[in-house]
């Protein structure tokens, strides 16, 4: 599970909001009965946005939890 922020404020507090973002999700899933062996979490902060930060839509859209399954 990752965590991402748009690059409003200081990289290192958006660094650790992506990270509790993250972790959040994680422990949610894990209430729901998902083996948390199975699970791991990291924030990425501003570091990978995957829309233009200079525009409202942009930053909404670079705030975000992705999830990458490996098999």
């Amino acid at each position: 599970v990752e965590g991402h922020t748009d690059n409003k404020g200081n990289a290192k507090t958006n660094k650790k909001l992506s990270a509790d973002r993250a972790a959040s999700v994680v422990k949610w899933l894990t209430g729901k009965g998902v083996d948390k062996n199975k699970l791991s979490s990291e924030g990425f902060g501003q570091d990978r946005p995957i829309a233009d930060n200079n525009t409202d839509a942009g930053r909404t859209e670079n705030r975000r939890v992705e999830f990458h399954v490996e098999m």
